[in-house]
Order: structure tokens, then C-alpha cells, then sequence
């Protein structure tokens, strides 16, 4: 009973290699996909990268004195004065701080009116 199982996997072993051989695919077909994959998704990455930089840039180069800004450590202030890399920042009444542009992290907008209604009407909505 045993030698007729062993037959038996025997003659089947070489019919499941011809099956195995037909559906492989070509490795180096794999690999020029596989880096194509990878050479497009750096390539996205460093796009995105630098549209971010360029943006970081112009707000960096739009601040002017009297500009409302929030620094790196999240103190917010008025620039009253620029130079070349370096901007003073008055945080409170006659304190100054002295900040590289770098320190910068965002440029706060100065509010519309338009804007106060809308979030008068989102407070009366949550009152009720």
C-alpha cells in the first residue's frame, strides 16, 4: 500500500514542476518593476518636499514689521523691526525678543469681519 502512494507522488512530482514552470515570472521583469515602483514614489515624495519649502519661503519673506506672528515655541507677537535674518518681536507691552527668521513658524492672519460672524452664529448654535 505504501510503495503505491510513493508511485503514485512520484509520477505527480513532475507534472507539478511542468505546472510550477509554466506560470513563473521573468525575476528581472519583477525588479525593473519593482524599481520603477520605487523611483516614482521618490520622485512624488521630492515634489511635495519642495512645493512645501517654496511655500515656508514666500510666508518667511512676507513678514514685515508690524506683522502678527507665532514663534517655533508657540509665543505669539508683533515684529516691530527687520533685518536681514534676524526679526525683533514684541511679545508684550516693551518686551522685545530678538528671533532668527527661521524661529518663525507661522504668520497669523489678520481677522476679517466677516469672519466674526460666523463664529458668533457657531457659539449660539452650541448654546441651544
Amino acid at each position: 500500500m505504501f510503495n503505491t502512494i510513493l508511485a503514485t507522488a512520484a509520477k505527480a512530482a513532475p507534472a507539478a514542476q511542468n505546472a510550477g514552470q509554466q506560470t513563473q515570472t521573468n525575476p528581472m521583469g519583477m525588479l525593473i518593476l519593482m524599481t520603477g515602483a520605487f523611483i516614482l514614489m521618490f520622485w512624488m515624495m521630492s515634489r511635495s518636499n519642495k512645493k512645501q519649502q517654496q511655500k515656508r519661503e514666500q510666508l518667511l519673506d512676507s513678514i514685515v514689521k508690524g506683522t502678527e506672528v507665532m514663534l517655533a515655541s508657540g509665543i505669539y507677537g508683533k515684529v516691530s523691526a527687520v533685518q536681514d535674518k534676524i526679526l525683533t518681536v514684541e511679545i508684550a507691552d516693551r518686551v522685545f525678543v530678538k528671533v532668527n527668521r527661521a524661529g518663525i513658524h507661522d504668520v497669523i492672519l489678520p481677522q476679517t469681519e466677516n469672519a466674526a460672524p460666523a463664529e458668533e452664529k457657531k457659539e449660539e448654535k452650541s448654546d441651544k
